[in-house]
This record gives C-alpha cells, structure tokens and sequence, in this order.
C-alpha cells in the first residue's frame, strides 16, 4: 500500500486545480520560504481527519480557504483527495484504489467522501486505524510533532507509541465500552427509581381495578337485562303504533271513499247547473222568439236576394261565354278551310318541284360535261354565271321571306283588330260593373258607417258589461274563498276544542288534573295551566321548542309549592300516576354567562328570548330555556358547540339536539297538527278568525248586491243596443255579399282585359319586328340584283365575243338557272305552307282548348245556379220552419218550465246529500284526528324509549338483536333494582383504573425486564473492557520492548555511539502512564531531554521516529523539515537512514537541505509565479 496521488483545489495557497503524483521511495518538495511547501504536508493531515484549525496553522476554518489575491478573487470551497494503492488490501475495503476526499465551503458546509461516497469522519478514522496513518499518527512529522515528541510531558508522546504497538484500536473500543457502561449504570439508577414509585402504586391500583371489574360486569348484566325491557317496551309500542295504523288506514280508506261520494255529487251538481242554465238559456231564446224570427226571416229573405243577384251574374257570364264559343268555332272553320286550300297547294307544289327537280339535274349534267371542254376564260365566266345563279336564287329567297312576312302580318293585323274589339267590349262591361259597384260602395259605406257607431257603443257599453261581470264574478270567487276558509278554520276549532275538552296529548295524570280542576275550584285555585298553553311560540321555532322541552312542555305550573304539593297529593291518593310541577315561587332562571359565535352564520338565538310569555312566567322560561340556543343546521350547532366548550343545549330548527354531555339526538319530528303547544291560546286566535271571516262574507255580500242593483239599467241599454247591432248587421252582411260578388266580376273582367291587352301589344311588337326584317331583307335584295346586273354585263360582253360557242351553254345556264329558281321557289313556298299550317294547327287547337274551357265554366255556372236555388229553397223552408217555430213556442216554453223546476229540485237534493256528506267527512277527520293524537303520542313515548336507551347505552333497536327479552316482567324489575343497589353499595368507581393497572403491571414487567437486560449488559462491558485492557498491557509491554531496543540501535547508528533509552513513569499502570526519553550522546554524560542542543534533540527525534518504522513501518510518512535543525553531516546520515527504510515505506519530504535532495527518488518543485498563488514543478531523478 502506498500513496498514489494527492490532489487539491482551493486549499490555500493551491487556488488551481494541483495533482501530485508519487511512487513508492523518496519524493521530495522543495522551494523557497513561503511558497506553500507545508501547505501539502497540510493538505494530508486535514483530509486524515484533522479537527484543530491551530494544527493547520490557522485561526478559523475559512482560512484553509483560497483567500484571494489582489488580481484573483477568493474562492467559495477547499477541496483535497488522497488517492492509496490498496492492491495489498491492508486497507480494510474491497478496493484496489481507494480515494478519500474531504470537502469544505465557506457557508460552513463540509463533508468526507471515501471514493465518492459520502461518509463520516468516524468512517475515515477507523478505516486507517492502527496502520500509522492519522492525525495523530506517526506517518505525519513536522516541526509540531517534533516539539511534542520532545515536549517534557511524558504524557503528550503516549499517542505516538500506542499507534506504532497497534493498541488504538483497542483503547477506542475500551473507551466505547467504558462509555456505554456509564450510560448503563445511569439508566439502571434511573429505572430502579421508576420501579419504586410504581411498586407504590401497584397495589392500591389492582383494588380498584377488581373493584372496577366488578361494576362493568354488574353494570354488563344491568345492560343486558335493561335493553330486554327496552325491547320488551318498543316491541309494544310498535304492536300497539301497528293496530293503531291499521284504524288510520281504515279512517282513511273511509275518508277516501266519502271524499269520492262527495267529488261525484259535487260533479253531478255542476251537470246539474250546466243543464238548468242551458233550460234557462232555451226559455230566454224561446221566448225572445218573436223578435228573433223576424230579424232571421228577414237576414234570411237577404240573403236569398244576394244568392239571385248571384244566379243573375253567372247568367250574364255564360251568354258572354256562349257567345265567345261561337265566335271561336266561327274562326276555326274559316282557318279549317284555309287549311285545306294550304294543303291542296303543298302537294300540288310537290309534284311540280319533283318535275322541276328532275328537268334540273339532267341540264346539270349535260352543262357539266360541256364545262370540261371550255378554256380558262370560259371558265371564269362559268363562275360568275355561277354567282349570277347563287345571287338570284337567294333574291327569290329573299322575296319568299317577304312573302311570308307580310302573310303573317296580315293575319296577326287580323287577329290584332278581334282582340281589340274584344277588349273594347270587356272595357264597357267593366265599366258598367264598376258603376253598379260604386252605388252599392255609397249605401254600403253609409251601414258600415252606423254599423261602426253602433259597435263603438256596444264595445263601451260591452267593456262596461264585462267590467260588472268581472267584478259580480270577483265577488263570487271572493265569497267562495271566504266560505272555504272559514269551513276550514272552523273544522279546525272543532277539532282543537275537541281536543282541549278530552285534553288529548297530555298523560294521564295531567290530563286528569286538568280535567279535575275545571271541576273542583278549590284543586283549580293557584293552578296557571300546562307549560304548552302558557307560551306563546313562533310557528317557524315550534318543532325547536317541541324537541327542547318534550315532556317539559305537559309541566303544570302553580302559584307556589303547597300548590304543587296539593296536586301531587291528589294524584298519589287516586293513584293516577305522576306529573311533574313548576312552581313560579321556587323556579329560578338559568341563563348563558357568554354566547361566543365568532361571526358565525345560523345563530338565531336564546331559545327563551324568542318565545313570548307572561312577565310572571319568565323565571320558568329562563329556567327551562335560558341556556339552550337555536341554530339553523347541525353544522352550525356543533360549531357553536365546539366554540363554547359543550356548555349549554343546542337545537336546530329541525329538532336535532346537541347536549352540553356532548350527546347528539335527532331525527324525525312529530306531526304540528298534534302539538300541544299553545293550543288554547290557537282556539282562541280562530274563534277570532272564523267572526272576522263572517263579517268579511256579510260585507262582500251586500257589497255584490248593492252593485247589481247599480248596473239594472246598464243591462237594459245594452240590450236595446244589442237588437239594433243585430238588425244593422243584417244589412250590412247583404250589401257586403252582394258588393263581394261584383268585385269577384271585376276582378274577372280585369284580368281577361289584361290578357288581351298583353296579346295586342305582343303581336303589335311582333308585326314591328317582321316589317323591320322585310326591310332588311329587301335591301340585300336590292344589293344582289346590282351584283346580278353587273356580272350580266360581263357574261354578255363574252357572249358577244363567242356568241356561236357560248349560246347553247348560256341557254342551259338559263335553263339551269330558271329551274333552281324554281325548285327554290317550291321549296320556299312549301317552308311557308308548311309554318302557316303549324301556326293554323295551334290557332285551332287553342281555340279549342278556350271553347273546352269557356264550356267548363258555363257547366260550372249552372252547376253554381243550381247549388244557389238549392239554397234559396233551403232558405225558404227554413222561414217556414221558424214561423212554425213561433206558433209552437208558447207550448216549449211551459215544458221547458217544467224541466227547469224539476232541475231545480234534483240540485237542492244533490246540495243536501253535499251537506251530508261534508258532515260525515267533517266527523271521519275528527276520528282521524284522534287517532293521530294517539299515534303521536306513542310515537313520543317510543321515541323517549329509544332515545333513553341510546343516552344510557348507545345502542339502537337495530343493534340489539342479540339481547333477550324477558319472559317475567315482574322478576326482571325486581331484578334490575337489586343490581342498582348493589352498584350503588361499591361506591365511588374509578373506570379507568382497569387501564391503569394493565398499563402499569405492563410497564413494571418491562421495566424489570430492562433491569435484568442493564445489568447483564453492564456485567458484559465489565468483562469487554479487562479483556480490552488484558490484550493492551500485554500488547503494548512487548511492543514497548522492541521499539525500545530499536531506539538505542538506531540511536547509536545515527550518533556513531552513546546509548538512548525509553521509560515507563509508572510500570504498575503502563497504559496510562508517561515515557521518558533518556539519551547519551558519545562523549557526554546521561542527561534529560531538555539539556540537550536544538540539533541534538531532533536527531533523537528521529532516531525515535525510525525506532518505530523499524517495528511498525507505516505505508507512507510524511516529514515536514523535521532535519532543518540538523548540521549537514547529520543531514547525510539522516538521508541514508531515509533510504535504508524507503524499502518498506514511502516518504515525502519537505526540506530545504541538500543532502537530503540527493536522496529523492523524484523532486517537486513549489514556487509562487503569481503573488499568493503557489504552483507545482516536479523532475524525476534517475540513480
């Protein structure tokens, strides 16, 4: 194992990175003062582990820190590593190379790596333990080790001889041990102290421990034995609550089924009044028949006018149709005979055209091959012929289009001239119309007029009319409503009366105190009532109050306490059970020191400061609600609850219940209808009620009838009105009829007189378009015959040159030519013919479709007049069903008379049978009522049963299926007052001592068992530490031997003769004594330490320090100029020394002596370049 490399960053002087490599032999560090050569040796010691600051030449721990130079700035942390060859393993880590590093930061910050892990510096420690390698070792010698090896403490150089006899390690371990056994003997002091007090408290503990086991299982059969009658008690309750369910589900099937009876009679009465208004309504319309006759005979009589008026138009249009068929059908045999002459004349000009045609291409041909045979000239002039023939040929083109043109012209000018007669005529029809119309428009607007004036009237006398209706009728409803409500509030004094005459609610013994008093006015005197009937409460706090008093609220209060006294009395002597008293003398009121809420929402209040009462009852109130508060929800309760430490009652709105114990109640509540909380003081408030209400009804009622005598003459005017509105509409809807059926002629005149006029202006535009294409055409004609003079010329002109060769050909070209003309005259003239026959057709075929049509309408409108006279003589016969109506009437009114009594009668005996039933439902909801009373008053005492087991037990009925019920009543009473007593007899219980005492035997059984555990511990590191210090004495004395005889040998080396020798101050204790160092140089007497000169004294030094290496050589050993004191004869001896020992150690010298530079195996060289800054040389020195 050796030293491999040392690296350091910031360490000091090193303000870079410094790596220093060595090898096994001497190395050494050479440089001028101050260059930071003990800095290395430093730099070693500090990552070994070295704590003193002072040991490192410094004052603070900052100051092993790059400190900055004028030209570089400080830096923030020191870093050192030592890297050792551990191929040998001496090192105890399974690694061949082992890297310790150590770290610090200016903050303070440090730590210990050993290769790259973290550790502590315990773990540095004890990996070079006994191997010379440490703080306090002998691997590390400077001038401090020196003086402390030399110092005249004897004491102060033990370290370095216990390192080199390899007894460290055994010495820490003692002092571990030693250590721990202290820390034995302190906590075996300190548990026999606990043992004492509880061995004091043991005893009296499991006395109350039995005493305690005792009670819960006397307390367990108790409970066992009080849930059974709890049981017992509900299971009754509930049989009884059953039966009780049953009855009300009964009542009610009842109540139900009259409920039906009454909703049927009710509806029968209503068909009732539905058909005696309709009789009502028959014998009005009947008697009113006369006059409503008339005015229908006469609408009616109008109404056949107008039908008349319309068979007489729809004559007038079909003469107007019949007459334009016939003039259809005249026009269509006049183009039917053009037709055919058309047609004649198209196969005539196809016949001809086939001949023509013929004669053509026979002339073509011969004309053909006389061409071929003509010279170029000729040629020329054949191609203006040509020309001549085209230019022609399209001339008598162009006058067929003329032709053609001015054919249909003419018949559109035709057509032109009929349709504007036409129009004339529809013009002067029209007009007469509208004359017709106008004289209508002035008397109809002249009724329509009066008919407006009279709607006017009759809508504000109508708004009137409606106005009064509205209000008899909001009379009505306002009676009605009344009359239910005070049905309502009075079944409901009834039934509240009722129930304060039988006192139901109440128990038995307050019911029949109560009931006594109102008989006995010597019991009554000092007697104020029932809690309930005492206070008043807010409707909304009635289910908190209810929850909160419970029972309370069936307390009866008394003048004084004899009062009470005497009522108690009463009730033992007729054994009427108990009731419990509230005397105003001896109740006192209890309120809240201090409602803390912390602006919490939800609070309302002090439950006594919202209910009303008596200023005589308020030391009740207080007492019974002065600390119970009420809060909206159970969130807001246990707030509140938890804010003021459980010290009074909280109840919500809903009845839930948080008890200053801390126990919670809540759930349902009971019924409102069955409160017996101000039940008197709410008879009373409907009695009040139910005179208002009456009052109120009486009120309206004269009300209704004074205002229907105030609007008789209001009904009279509006009759009148309504008969004069009736006739004028009468005559306005036979004007309106009639005005209707001419605008419907009109409205047909104008748009037969807007389809004509459309047709004129479409063939005045098409007549205008053909006379400009004519005279297009006959332009271009113009133009062709001069083409055709001119080219003539030509041909002529060559003709007179070759008039004996040219004639036959001109004459063929002639023939030629009329022949095309011809053929193109035919084929043009058939074109014509043939558009004139499709425009022929289409004339035809739509005349004939206008005839069909015409024809259908004529057929519609005798259809039409055939309807209308059937209407006419419906119309009739139903003037003569009225008048047989009239002469009838006197008879159907008598026998609508009759069935309106009988109506009458049949609803009096429906409103009776009404009455009846209201009566019988009125006494099935008091049953019900009762029945209710009874139910919730069971449903209160099972639910006291509940809630009691739940406080005493906290159990509910659902869990207490494994406990029994009695079978003997009688006995298990019995039975439950002898566990009482015998509960009652162990006197005060202390539950927790049960805990207490298992606690503590369990503490004082491990407790002994940590004795016995302390000194068989403390008995182990007694026998550890005189084994530990057996093996040091032993150890050490061998050890001191040998380094001790090596002394004198290397003593008498190093000097050339004398004697040294080592000491025990005290070899009965050679552990913990001090050495004394006893030298004689040659030629000088045996002498202390501390006569010899500054040079002797260090080669004594390290005469020593070669001792030990001789016995325990240690890997590596760094000396910091431990030779500086040393003459050069010496300093040579001293470098022989190094070199002899270099086998088995690696040295690292720092020394500024020659003759030990001679001896290194490689030099490093320290210089400061930089001011402050120290940086490495190093040379390798070959021998």
């Amino acid at each position: 194992m050796y030293l491999k490399r040392l690296e350091m960053q910031g360490f000091k002087s090193f303000a870079d990175k410094t790596v220093l490599e060595f090898m096994p032999g001497i190395t050494t560090v050479i440089g001028p003062n101050g260059s930071g050569k003990s800095n290395i040796s430093d730099s070693i010691r500090w990552v070994l582990g070295e704590q003193s600051i002072k040991s490192l030449r410094g004052s603070k721990s900052e100051d092993i820190i790059f400190a900055g130079t004028q030209s570089r700035k400080s830096l923030g942390f020191a870093e050192v590593s030592i890297v050792i060859d551990n191929s040998d393993v001496k090192l105890p880590i399974e690694f061949a190379e082992v890297v310790v590093t150590r770290r610090i930061f200016r903050n303070g910050e440090s730590g210990y790596f050993i290769n790259k892990t973290p550790c502590r510096l315990k773990d540095v420690l004890e990996l070079f333990m006994d191997t010379g390698i440490g703080k306090d070792g002998y691997s590390i010698i400077g001038q401090g080790k020196i003086d402390e090896i030399l110092s005249n403490k004897s004491e102060d150089r033990r370290n370095i001889f216990e390192e080199a006899a390899g007894i460290v390690k055994y010495r820490a371990r003692k002092n571990e041990s030693e250590k721990k056994l202290e820390q034995t003997k302190l906590n075996l002091l300190r548990i026999n102290d606990i043992l004492s007090e509880i061995e004091a408290n043991i005893e009296p503990l499991k006395l109350q421990s039995e005493k305690a086991k005792k009670f819960l299982d006397l307390r367990e059969e108790l409970k066992s034995i009080e849930i059974g009658l709890f049981i017992y008690n509900i299971d009754n309750y509930k049989s009884k609550l059953e039966e009780l369910m049953k009855d009300i589900e009964i009542i009610n099937s009842q109540k139900t089924e009259e409920e039906n009876k009454l909703s049927v009679l009710q509806n029968s009465k209503e068909i009732l009044k539905q058909e005696l208004e309709e009789i009502i309504s028959k014998i009005e319309e009947t008697q009113n028949l006369g006059f409503e006759s008339e005015k229908r005979i006469e609408q009616i009589n109008s109404e056949i006018n107008v039908q008349n008026e319309r068979i007489a138009n729809n004559i007038q249009n079909r003469e107007t149709y019949l007459k334009e068929i016939e003039e259809l059908k005249n026009r269509n045999e006049e183009i039917t005979e053009e037709k055919e002459n058309r047609i004649n004349k198209k196969d005539y000009l196809k016949a001809s055209r086939e001949k023509f045609a013929k004669e053509l291409e026979e002339k073509e041909v011969e004309l053909k091959e006389l061409s071929s045979k003509l010279t170029e000239e000729e040629k020329k002039i054949e191609d203006k012929k040509k020309q001549v023939e085209q230019d022609t040929e399209t001339k008598y083109e162009n006058r067929e289009k003329i032709n053609t043109i001015e054919i249909n012209n003419e018949n559109l000018s035709k057509r032109n001239k009929t349709v504007k007669g036409e129009i004339q005529d529809t013009i002067s029809k029209l007009d007469e119309k509208r004359m017709i119309k106008s004289d209508l428009l002035k008397t109809f607007n002249e009724k329509e007029s009066r008919r407006n004036e009279c709607k006017k009237r009759l809508y504000e006398i109508g708004e009137r009319r409606e106005e009064s209706n509205s209000k008899i009728e909001d009379y009505e409803n306002k009676i009605n409503k009344l009359t239910s409500e005070l049905r309502i509030k009075d079944s409901k004094k009834k039934f509240l009366s009722e129930m304060e005459k039988e006192k139901e609610g109440y128990s038995r013994a307050v019911k029949s105190i109560l009931l006594e008093c109102e008989k006995d006015a010597r019991l009554n005197n000092g007697v104020k009532g029932v809690l309930a009937n005492l206070i008043t409460v807010p409707e909304e706090y009635q289910t908190a109050i209810e929850m909160v008093l419970g029972q309370t609220l069936q307390n009866i209060v008394t003048e004084t306490e004899e009062d009470a006294k005497k009522l108690i009395e009463y009730l033992r002597k007729n054994n009427l059970g108990r009731a419990s008293f509230l005397p105003i003398s001896s109740v006192r009121g209890k309120n809240i020191d201090r409602l803390i809420t912390n602006g919490t929402q939800g609070v309302i209040g002090i439950a006594a400061k919202l209910i009303k009462a008596d200023k005589k009852y308020e030391g009740i109130v207080s007492n019974l609600l002065g600390k119970t508060v009420i809060v909206d929800d159970m969130d807001t309760a246990i707030v509140i609850a938890k804010q003021n430490n459980y010290s009074f009652k909280i109840v919500t709105l809903k009845g839930d219940i948080i008890n200053p114990s801390g126990a919670i109640s809540g759930g349902s509540a009971t019924q409102k209808s069955t409160s017996i909380i101000g039940r008197t003081n709410q008879i009373k408030e409907l009695e009040k009620e139910i005179e208002n209400l009456n009052k109120e009804i009486q009120k309206i009622t004269k009300e209704k009838e004074e205002y229907e005598a105030s609007i008789e003459s209001l009904l009279e005017e509006i009759s009148s009105i309504e008969q004069t509105s009736q006739e004028i509409e009468i005559e306005y809807a036979t004007e309106k009829q009639r005005i209707e059926s001419l605008e419907e002629a009109i409205l047909g005149f104008e748009t037969k007189l807007e389809k004509l006029k459309t047709e004129t202006e479409e063939i005045e535009k098409t007549i205008l378009n053909n006379e400009n294409q004519k005279l297009e055409i006959e332009k271009n004609t113009t133009n062709l015959e001069q083409e055709i003079l001119s080219l003539t010329a030509e041909i002529q002109a060559f003709a007179d040159k070759n008039k004996e060769n040219q004639k036959y050909i001109d004459d063929l070209n002639f023939d030629i030519t009329n022949l095309k003309i011809s053929v193109s005259s035919f084929d043009e003239s058939n074109n014509s013919l043939e558009e004139i026959l499709a425009r022929i057709e289409t004339e035809i075929q739509g005349n004939l479709d206008k005839i069909n049509s015409k024809q259908t309408q004529c057929r519609e409108i005798l259809k039409d007049n055939e309807g209308i006279n059937q209407s006419i003589e419906d119309y009739k016969q139903k003037i003569e069903q009225i008048k047989l109506e009239v002469s009838t009437s006197s008879e159907t009114v008598e026998k609508l008379k009759q069935q309106k009594a009988s109506k009458n009668a049949e609803i009096t005996k429906t409103e009776k049978e009404i009455e009846e039933k209201y009566s019988i439902i009125e006494e099935v909801k008091n049953q019900e009522n009762k029945l209710e009373v009874k139910k919730s008053k069971l449903d209160v005492e099972l639910e006291q049963i509940i809630n009691k087991m739940w406080e005493d037990y906290e159990i509910t009925p659902n869990t207490a299926g494994e406990y029994k019920k009695p079978s003997n009543i009688a006995e298990t009473t019995k039975k439950v007052k002898n566990l009482r007593e015998e509960i009652k007899g162990l006197g005060s219980i202390n539950i927790d001592s049960i805990e207490e005492y298992k606690q503590t035997k369990e503490r004082y059984d491990y407790m002994c068992e940590q004795r016995l555990d302390l000194e068989n511990s403390s008995a182990k590191l007694k026998k550890v530490i005189q084994e530990m210090t057996k093996i040091m004495k032993e150890q050490f004395e061998a050890q001191f031997k040998t380094i001790n005889k090596n002394f004198g040998e290397v003593f008498q080396e190093l000097f050339g003769g004398g004697k040294a020798e080592l000491k025990l101050t005290d070899e009965e204790d050679i552990l913990n004594c001090g050495i004394e160092i006893e030298v004689q140089p040659p030629g000088k007497k045996l002498q202390n330490m501390s006569l010899l000169s500054g040079g002797e004294r260090a080669f004594t030094a390290i005469a020593l320090l070669f001792a030990i290496l001789k016995i325990n050589p240690a890997p590596f050993c760094v000396l910091d100029e431990i030779e500086a004191a040393l003459d050069d004869v010496n300093v040579y001896r001293f470098a022989d020394y190094l070199k002899k020992f270099a086998k088995n150690t690696q040295f690292l010298v720092i020394t500024h002596r020659k003759g030990t530079m001679e001896a290194a195996d490689t030099v490093y060289g320290i210089t400061m370049e930089e001011s402050g800054i120290s940086k490495l040389l190093s040379m390798k020195l070959k021998k």
